[in-house]
């Protein structure tokens, strides 16, 4: 088998302490090459992976599993950003130079970014025209895209319908009106939003049935509900 890229937020990533769908795959054998990152935006995911493209060329499939709006990655330029970061009680961390705040608005400054700076159309276009580089980066390297939603997005941007993707599905939602919700980690509340593992073995077996084919169904029956 050969590589496959993959980005996306914290429903992704296998970098973390809970498995996630890819951390499923990995599992079964197939090579990854994970782009994605904890509460990162759908810029963030789509800059990941077109940089991925752009340098390399053995990728077969890449999945962009694409995040919900008005999440904000601040670059750590100076200390003053740095001691934000250790202020916020849910958003404490980072991600290469970045302090992945998403939607926190505990800190004054984001608060005054989302009443007075941010502007959702902008992210909104922002996000359609990046993924539409990313589709032609693909098609020219002969590489299969994959795009799946990670949270519903309320689009307003007519044009968000050129994104190939299953718009009447998303994996949050999927996860939260299953069965395996039930099992869902609260101890932690707000800082947790990554699916449970029963529910991760279930995604990387819907994921691999509906697009990405590979030879590894035998080895996924291996894993119990």
């Amino acid at each position: 088998m050969s590589k496959i890229l993959i980005s996306g937020c914290g429903l992704s990533w296998s970098g973390q302490e809970r498995p996630t769908w890819v951390n499923v795959l990995k599992l079964c054998g197939v090579d990854i090459d994970d782009q994605a990152g904890p509460a990162i935006s759908n810029q963030l995911i789509l800059n990941n992976m077109i940089e991925s493209v752009i340098d390399n060329s053995y990728y077969k499939q890449a999945v962009c599993q694409l995040t919900s709006t008005k999440k904000l990655d601040i670059e750590l330029t100076n200390q003053q950003r740095k001691d934000v970061v250790k202020q916020d009680t849910i958003r404490n961390f980072t991600y290469k130079n970045y302090w992945p705040s998403s939607g926190s608005k505990e800190h004054s400054s984001k608060k005054i970014y989302y009443e007075f700076l941010y502007s959702p159309s902008i992210e909104e276009s922002d996000i359609i025209y990046k993924w539409l580089l990313l589709k032609q980066l693909c098609d020219e390297k002969n590489i299969k895209l994959h795009t799946v939603m990670g949270y519903k997005i309320n689009w307003n941007n007519k044009r968000h319908k050129m994104l190939n993707t299953n718009h009447d599905y998303n994996i949050y939602d999927d996860y939260e009106k299953g069965k395996y919700f039930k099992f869902h980690d609260h101890s932690l509340g707000e800082k947790n939003t990554v699916p449970n593992k029963y529910f991760s073995i279930y995604l990387a077996r819907k994921l691999n049935s509906e697009f990405l084919h590979l030879p590894i169904e035998g080895k996924l029956e291996r894993f119990h509900d």
